[in-house]
């Protein structure tokens, strides 16, 4: 899926129960797709390397909505 920046919406259009909706949402996927992207740490393929870059985002956007949580690599 892909978004495209312009068409989106800024978050302050979310309300609180919105946005906290779509943190717990992609707090639930990272947390759950966090020990495959480990284990697939030895994997250089394209497509591994993608997957692993898009989780690395993910990572790094819910720690700007403040959700403390540890990489696939660590903290």
């Amino acid at each position: 899926m892909a978004i495209n920046p312009v068409e989106t919406s800024p978050l302050s259009a979310l309300s609180h129960n919105e946005l906290r909706a779509l943190v717990d949402a992609a707090a639930w996927y990272a947390k759950y797709h966090q020990r495959m992207i480990a284990n697939e740490t030895d994997d250089s393929s394209t497509l591994t390397t993608a997957r692993r870059e898009h989780f690395s985002d993910l990572h790094a956007g819910l720690w700007k909505l403040g959700v403390r949580m540890r990489g696939p690599d660590g903290p």
